[in-house]
């Protein structure tokens, strides 16, 4: 009788352990989202709003109390040197800071990336998706390790030996840096490249329908059509050609990023884990330009596809965590310039309204009509490059509370290992 009350308490113990162990493994964080917005400073996410706020616009959805908010600070290794995307990027993916334009690397060293961590040892599926070119300089920082970010032959090579499961955005730059040791002569060549190392490549809309065939492959979409579209522009530069349209250009592309989204969410949703990277590059590009309204466009199709992984969220709860942040500030932008001399008592006024009066992008209109534009709006901008200003961090999901205050950009790494512990 003892032995059988003695094998019965071993049960009871032994499933009670068993279900301590399963509640513990299904709250555990599973589900990565980083969205980088590439140059979106606070003040361009605050101009967003408001100009949505007066439009009839849904808000940003993660500009809300329900929401963590922290700043990062985004200086680059290099002392009293502002920081470019490669520095700033690889800072954020394998927090380490590094040298201005290293991209994955410092002095000669490689520095492994959150996303090449969570795929070595934790098993977990990675998507890397941009709305600039795959081997641009942020997205590169989660797989590539060169010294210099214009290498964007090698990074190609980078991006193949990842063995990352999903990769999307507009296209890839060729050459590198050192002209002598160029790899690829043409974009054709790339693909003939990829194909030849097993990836599968869906290169127009109806290809990429036919995904969940593809659940087992590395895959890599690229919307050849919407690439070849952009070709026949005159004078539209190779970064443009290999990047998505702006929002305000074609505005039925405005859903892409989003729809890239989804469909790495549905393709690497496993047991084990995903961890998603998304990049709003052409905030950045925008920015450059001193163009406020292509940046509020970009800013409102980079919250679309925040928006999708929200509603995955809602779905995973426990499960789930989203970041939000940016590499840098691009162009020092300020929401009113108090510059208006009509009447003193309108001297601090806000006018964004005003930046409708603007058709396209800086990419086919006059940079002085937008300037003209935008003096008229009250919306003022300090540079057309880098700032050292400090970015947004929002985070909500699991263990959102640890990106709340003031950060590095090389912190973020670290804080979400933390969570996986």
């Amino acid at each position: 009788m003892k032995k059988i009350s003695y094998i019965i308490h071993i049960i009871f113990f032994a499933t009670l352990i068993s279900s301590f162990s399963f509640a513990q493994n299904t709250n555990k964080l599973k589900y990565i989202f980083l969205f980088i917005g590439d140059g979106m400073g606070v003040n361009q996410v605050f101009v967003t709003e408001k100009f949505n706020e007066l439009n009839g616009v849904q808000p940003l959805v993660f500009m809300n109390n329900d929401w963590t908010f922290g700043l990062s600070t985004t200086e680059c290794a290099d002392s009293n040197k502002i920081t470019d995307s490669g520095a700033g990027g690889t800072a954020i993916a394998c927090g380490k800071k590094t040298s201005y334009a290293s991209i994955g690397e410092y002095q000669g060293n490689e520095l492994e990336s959150i996303a090449e961590y969570l795929h070595r040892k934790k098993n977990y599926k990675v998507g890397i998706i941009t709305s600039v070119p795959i081997n641009h300089a942020t997205p590169s920082c989660f797989y590539g390790h060169e010294e210099v970010r214009d290498n964007f032959d090698n990074l190609i090579d980078d991006l193949i030996q990842s063995n990352f499961e999903f990769f999307a955005g507009g296209g890839f730059l060729l050459g590198n840096d050192d002209t002598l040791k160029n790899i690829y002569k043409n974009f054709d060549e790339v693909i003939r490249k990829l194909e030849e190392k097993k990836y599968c490549l869906l290169l127009n809309d109806s290809l990429m329908s036919t995904l969940k065939n593809y659940k087992n492959k590395n895959v890599i979409l690229i919307d050849t059509a919407l690439r070849n579209e952009q070709m026949q522009f005159k004078d539209t530069e190779i970064d443009e050609i290999n990047a998505l349209p702006y929002a305000l250009d074609f505005p039925k592309y405005k859903q892409q990023l989003a729809e890239y989204t989804t469909f790495a969410q549905d393709f690497l949703m496993n047991d084990t884990g995903f961890f998603i990277m998304v990049e709003g590059g052409k905030i950045d590009w925008a920015c450059h330009g001193n163009d406020a309204l292509s940046t509020i466009y970009e800013i409102n199709a980079f919250n679309e596809a925040i928006t999708k992984a929200y509603d995955f969220y809602l779905q995973h709860p426990e499960n789930t965590l989203i970041i939000i942040t940016a590499d840098h500030e691009t162009g020092g932008m300020a929401m009113g310039s108090g510059n208006d001399n009509k009447l003193d008592i309108n001297s601090y006024s806000l006018y964004l309204q005003k930046l409708k009066q603007q058709s396209k992008s800086n990419v086919y209109t006059n940079r002085i009509v937008i300037q003209k534009i935008q003096d008229e709006a009250q919306v003022g901008w300090v540079t057309h490059e880098h700032t050292s200003a400090p970015v947004g961090v929002w985070a909500m999901g699991k263990g959102k509370e640890k990106f709340a205050g003031i950060m590095k950009n090389s912190d973020i790494k670290g804080k979400i290992l933390e969570l996986l512990d």
